[in-house]
């Protein structure tokens, strides 16, 4: 038996073999690299917001959920509004909106920082009964805090002639920015 194996255990060191001297080729090459490599950190991403609030229009015929927040990079800093339970009443029930009846919004928002303005602008459009809608963004200004000021003017769902409207809220904020 040993004369039938024998041709085996020739192929199998062979192939160790082959593989122990590609590795020692390849050896010298990693040893030539430098030993200490500097590399920048990555910037670090975060998002600060204020807490949550309930919606109701006036007559309590449609109902949302909203909160504003700031995000970053760690470059480039944009306001962010998160809204959910967009819903609609309607024959003694509430429904979520949908694609026949979305929410339509305009969320507009100022950013400053130090007292100057880092970013003026809006968004509008519309859609689900939850989401996520990002303002425009600009460079940050430095780590520190920022205040954020901001308004959410919801349509619909269903009613169109009923507005939300958040009203100017003001939040600061601490943003890790570089």
């Amino acid at each position: 038996m040993t004369s039938l194996l024998a041709p085996f255990k020739r192929a199998v060191a062979g192939a160790a073999t082959a593989t122990m001297a590609l590795m020692m080729a390849m050896a010298p090459a990693a040893a030539a690299a430098p030993a200490h490599v500097h590399t920048a950190a990555a910037a670090e991403s975060a998002q600060a917001c204020g807490s949550k609030f309930p919606l109701y229009s006036e007559g309590r015929w449609t109902y949302t959920e909203a909160r504003f927040c700031l995000s970053t990079d760690g470059q480039q800093v944009h306001p962010v509004l998160e809204f959910s339970e967009c819903q609609y009443y309607w024959g003694a029930a509430w429904y979520y909106a949908k694609a026949k009846y979305p929410c339509g919004f305009d969320f507009a928002y100022t950013v400053t920082r130090d007292g100057q303005d880092v970013l003026d602008g809006s968004s509008s459009g519309s859609g689900g009964p939850s989401g996520t809608v990002e303002g425009n963004s600009t460079a940050c200004a430095g780590p520190g805090n920022y205040t954020l000021r901001a308004r959410y003017v919801l349509s619909g769902p269903y009613w169109t002639d009923v507005q939300i409207n958040s009203g100017y809220r003001t939040y600061n904020l601490e943003l890790p920015c570089t």
